[in-house]
């Protein structure tokens, strides 16, 4: 396995600007120095006074912005959040980069909260499973459209943009990336996420994953978890998805207003 140790007390450098202030949130811009790689941009979302927990969402296909208005909410509930987007290119170099992020974001929070969730999605959800099965701190996670590992997905998707940098990637240049990029694959680190419970939310219509391979991922994980489907794409947008993973978080980081602030934005 790759060592993915880091020093925890490397200066984070941070700098926070307030950007919005809403009834009792203040919502900023944030930025921070990485261990490996380019500082990290995020927006950090917090209460008006003391925090009480704390989530790091992060979301590969809406960016930072996409997990924002969840961020928003938990930070009315009384916690912190920050919401960033993990490094996208697909080579070992910056998926080490996103691990490194996502336990720095979760420094941050540590250093405020004593119980903090982690919220991923696609390509996030897998950094997510690879930070939750070596770094024990969290009280819950959460995997949205999340698969096996980014080898499965390069070299099984059938994703139009996925086949189409197959097709034009020499033979030796993509098996050797694949080679690079599988002691990363999510699935090495999923069963050790236990004993922190995991929620996974799934699509049933994602046109990249098939239902057999979110499956695969969800068996390899341990106890206690669960699985819930819903009527979307790979980006997922069904109101249910958002309320069941308000009460998840609700359950596990003692966000109890965090439910019903969302009904009350659905509801008017």
């Amino acid at each position: 396995m790759p060592d993915l140790s880091y020093d925890s007390d490397a200066d984070f450098d941070i700098t926070v600007r307030t950007i919005a202030e809403r009834p009792g949130v203040v919502i900023s811009d944030c930025r921070f120095d990485n261990v490996e790689g380019d500082p990290v941009d995020c927006y950090l979302v917090a209460p008006v006074g003391s925090p009480s927990a704390g989530v790091v969402f992060q979301h590969t296909t809406g960016g930072r912005e996409a997990f924002l208005p969840e961020a928003v909410q938990v930070a009315e509930a009384g916690g912190i959040a920050l919401s960033m987007a993990p490094f996208t290119m697909p080579d070992a170099a910056t998926v080490r980069q996103s691990i490194f992020a996502t336990r720095r974001a979760a420094d941050i929070l540590f250093r405020q909260v004593d119980r903090v969730g982690l919220v991923g999605h696609s390509g996030g959800s897998m950094v997510s499973a690879v930070v939750g099965g070596i770094d024990h701190r969290f009280a819950c996670l959460v995997i949205e459209a999340g698969l096996s590992g980014l080898t499965f997905h390069l070299r099984d998707s059938k994703h139009p943009m996925i086949a189409g940098l197959r097709a034009a990637t020499p033979a030796d240049v993509f098996e050797a990336t694949l080679a690079e990029l599988s002691p990363y694959d999510a699935v090495h680190f999923i069963g050790d996420v236990a004993p922190t419970p995991l929620l996974f939310q799934f699509p049933r219509f994602d046109i990249g994953v098939t239902k057999a391979e979110f499956e695969a991922f969800y068996a390899a994980a341990n106890e206690p978890k669960q699985q819930l489907w819903y009527d979307s794409g790979h980006v997922v947008n069904d109101p249910a998805a958002f309320a069941d993973r308000a009460r998840f978080l609700a359950d596990h980081l003692g966000l109890d207003r965090l439910p019903g602030i969302l009904t009350g934005r659905t509801t008017g």
